[in-house]
């Protein structure tokens, strides 16, 4: 349990358009936000483009766009967690992001290798930050499929979350996966690996 100090981190909200620049831009510029941080490139761990703005004494805005998931999210931190709440339902009122229901929703509806892997890579970009049932068994189940672009989505899916209920099956993945481009991977996020 979180100390009435400790930094309280939202959930990535997951925006519907890749590269949603314009919309978040107008979103921070409507809001008075003062940019803090504005970097593009960062080829190293994926992301594209990250924006930093803060709110609030000692609650910031995070937006970045992912090159590996092909999401662009929103992430507040701050404290107290209350008004870090505040926010986070101010911004899924105005840039309508992905609800936790429609990202499940698109993996149990996705047909075929492509679309499963999209929505599952979604999903795993914005799943909760505390474990949550739902999403394993959805993340679970694709990294255990019988297509490897499914797993390939499935294991860097579960790197997102870092939830300790997916250690094993990275384990797996990283010793007895047939593919050794995806077992290397997995060894990748293993190393990496907090949970």
């Amino acid at each position: 349990m979180r100390g009435p100090g400790a930094v309280h981190t939202s959930r990535r909200l997951v925006l519907r358009d890749w590269g949603s620049d314009e919309e978040v831009m107008a979103f921070a510029a409507e809001g008075g936000y003062e940019l803090v941080k504005d970097e593009s490139d960062d080829v190293v761990d994926g992301i594209v483009r990250e924006v930093i703005w803060q709110l609030t004494p000692g609650i910031v805005l995070q937006y970045a766009v992912d090159s590996r998931s092909g999401c662009s999210v929103l992430v507040l931190a701050g404290t107290p967690a209350d008004d870090v709440q505040g926010i986070v339902e101010s911004i899924e009122r105005g840039v309508h992001p992905w609800t936790l229901k429609e990202l499940l929703s698109a993996v149990d509806r996705a047909k075929g290798p492509e679309a499963t892997s999209a929505a599952v890579l979604r999903a795993g970009m914005g799943a909760p930050p505390e474990f949550d049932r739902r999403f394993y068994k959805r993340l679970r189940k694709a990294v255990r499929s019988d297509d490897s672009a499914v797993r390939r989505a499935g294991i860097w899916a579960i790197s997102y979350s870092r939830w300790a209920q997916f250690r094993p099956d990275l384990e797996a993945a990283a010793s007895v996966e047939p593919d050794p481009e995806l077992r290397k991977d997995a060894q990748v996020i293993l190393d990496h690996y907090a949970g």
